[in-house]
């Protein structure tokens, strides 16, 4: 990133970051244990890691958390996983199924961008 024209670098390591991770899905597991069964399907489906979906959707809403009527602060990012509104139409109510399968789409195909672009990178990096 930069500021002010300087190459800011982060105030956390990837260790530290992916501890603090941890800790918000943790704290983040009775929420997400209501879509379970929806993620497992989803995953199932498009052939992702369930662990995958919950670790999104807890990162960015906080598995609902954070949102006012499936909406971010700024009404700009909708559901559970936060699809951008001017990228996508939404699919289904903020926390269906549908709408976790819309979101997981999207994050597969983003997955799949990073996989063509790098073909060398382990699939850790990746995913990163």
């Amino acid at each position: 990133r930069f500021l002010d024209g300087r190459v800011c670098k982060s105030a956390f390591s990837y260790t530290a970051r992916l501890a603090m991770v941890q800790r918000t899905a943790e704290a983040d597991m009775v929420r997400l244990r209501k879509y379970e069964i929806p993620i497992k399907r989803v995953a199932r489906n498009l052939c992702l890691d369930p662990a995958l979906i919950a670790a999104v959707i807890s990162q960015e809403s906080r598995a609902g958390l954070l949102l006012d009527n499936g909406w971010d602060r700024d009404q700009q990012k909708y559901g559970l996983m936060q699809i951008n509104r001017q990228q996508y139409q939404r699919s289904g109510v903020w926390d269906s199924e549908d709408h976790i399968n819309q979101g997981s789409t999207i994050l597969v195909l983003s997955i799949n961008e990073v996989q063509a672009r790098h073909p060398t990178w382990t699939l850790d990096r990746q995913l990163r």
